[in-house]
C-alpha cells in the first residue's frame, strides 16, 4: 500500500457488523496516509472482501480459526514498516484530522510509548474507560458498579471520571479500542502476551510498555465508539472475561 508509511493500523474482525466499514473510511479519510491491516478471524464471513473493495490497499490477513484479539493482531507485527501504529476496534470513528495531531505529539514527546485518547459515546456522552492499572476492587467495580455505594466509587477512580483531567497525564491503562503505539516498541515487547485470548491483554500491553516509557492520556484526542459489551452477555464471554482477569492477576501479583 505505501512504502515505509509512518502510521500503520490493524483492524481485528469477527463477525464484525457494517459499523467496521465506518472505521475502515476514517482510516481513509485521515489526513496521513495510512497503511491498513485487516486480521480476519471469521474468514467465511464476507466483510473483509466488502473492506477490500472499499480500501483496495488494506493487507487483508485471513486466519483459519479465531485467535482471539492479542494474537490477532501480532499477525501483523511482523509486516509492519512504519513509525507508529494504531490499534482500532471495528466500531471506533474519529475526525480527519485525529492521527496526525496524534503523530505530531508523539513526534515531540520521543519518551512517550503509548498515546490513548479520549472516548465519547455516540450520543456525546463521555465513555469512561479505565486509566489506572487493574486491582482486585477496581474491576469488581466495574462489574458491580451498578449496585453502587463502594463498588460505584471504585470504577470511578479506575477510570478517573471524577477529576477535570484537562491537561494530557500520564496514566497506568490504554484501551486496546483505540490507541498508538510506536512501532518499535510494539515490536521490543513481542506484541500481546498470546496467553490472553479476550480481556486484560491491553491491561498486560500496557503494564510491560510502562517499563520503557510512559503511557499519556490526551484528552484533546478523541475518538467515538459504539462499545457493545456483546462478549459480556453470555456466559462464555464472562467465563473469558474472569480467566483473562485469573491470568493476568498471576502474572502481575494479586493487589487489593
Amino acid at each position: 500500500m505505501l512504502t515505509d508509511p509512518k502510521v500503520s493500523a490493524c483492524i481485528v474482525l469477527y463477525h464484525s457488523p457494517d459499523t467496521v466499514l465506518d472505521t475502515v473510511q476514517c482510516l481513509m479519510d485521515s489526513d496521513l496516509p495510512i497503511d491498513l491491516y485487516v486480521v480476519d478471524n471469521s474468514p467465511e464471513d464476507p466483510m473483509s472482501e466488502r473492506i477490500r473493495w472499499q480500501c483496495p490497499g488494506a493487507h487483508i490477513l485471513p486466519q483459519t480459526s479465531n485467535l482471539g484479539f492479542g494474537r490477532a493482531n501480532n499477525v501483523a507485527l511482523p509486516l509492519l514498516k512504519s513509525r507508529y501504529h494504531i490499534m482500532v476496534n471495528p466500531d471506533v470513528t474519529f475526525p480527519p484530522d485525529l492521527i496526525s495531531r496524534m503523530v505530531a505529539y508523539m513526534d515531540a514527546h520521543p519518551e512517550i510509548t503509548i498515546l490513548t485518547p479520549r472516548v465519547f459515546n455516540h450520543d456525546g456522552t463521555e465513555q469512561f474507560l479505565p486509566k489506572m492499572q487493574p486491582t482486585i476492587k477496581y474491576l469488581l467495580g466495574g462489574r458491580l458498579e451498578k449496585l453502587g455505594g463502594p463498588f460505584r466509587r471504585w470504577r470511578r477512580e479506575f477510570t478517573l471520571a471524577d477529576q477535570d483531567v484537562a491537561t494530557p497525564i500520564s496514566v497506568g491503562f490504554a484501551t486496546g479500542c483505540f490507541l498508538m503505539i510506536r512501532t518499535s516498541v510494539f515490536r521490543q515487547l513481542k506484541g500481546f502476551d498470546p496467553r490472553f485470548f479476550l480481556y486484560q491483554e491491553d491491561s498486560d500491553l500496557s503494564r510491560r510498555a510502562m517499563a520503557i516509557g510512559p503511557i499519556v492520556y490526551h484528552p484533546e484526542m478523541c475518538i467515538t465508539h459504539a462499545w457493545a459489551r456483546e462478549n459480556t452477555r453470555t456466559l462464555k464471554g464472562n467465563l473469558r472475561q474472569v480467566t483473562s482477569i485469573f491470568k493476568f492477576f498471576m502474572k502481575w501479583g494479586w493487589k487489593w
